[in-house]
């Protein structure tokens, strides 16, 4: 019973996650509903749909290739890894910190939409990571009446 009350929870939490990220992929601010669950921090991100492909851009500047982690579920697509930019070695005293350093995740919610998402076309160029999936054409079959 307790499993089945949890399991109802996190895809309520789910939903929850996935509607807000809609709402505010509307809006020129997004919202950053992650901030307010993990200690990472989350890049920002543009998402746009052409005639054939889905595609995703992240900002990341300064992030090695190597330190960047991409996979996917039936539900989401998750950016992660680590940026580091200062060294730890010396005593150091900051008049200005903007630039968020450390681990990073973003989770971009899949669309409702037939996407090839075992071929995706990833490139990293400049700082910015662009993650193309092809749209699928939607395929009807017939089904006969008896």
């Amino acid at each position: 019973m307790q499993e089945k009350i949890q399991s109802n929870l996190n895809g309520i939490r789910r939903e929850m996650l996935k509607i807000l990220g809609e709402v505010s992929s509307l809006t020129h601010s997004p919202l950053a509903i992650e901030d307010a669950i993990d200690d990472f921090w989350h890049p920002k991100c543009d998402v746009y749909q052409t005639d054939s492909q889905w595609v995703v851009l992240v900002e990341l500047a300064g992030v090695d290739k190597d330190e960047i982690s991409i996979s996917a579920s039936s539900e989401y697509l998750r950016i992660s890894g680590v940026r580091e930019l200062h060294s730890e070695d010396s005593q150091t005293t900051y008049h200005s910190m903007e630039i968020d350093t450390g681990r990073f995740d973003r989770r971009i919610f899949f669309p409702d939409l037939s996407l090839d998402k075992e071929h995706p076309k990833v490139q990293y160029v400049n700082g910015i990571l662009r993650i193309a999936f092809t749209i699928q054409a939607m395929v009807e079959r017939i089904i006969p009446i008896e």
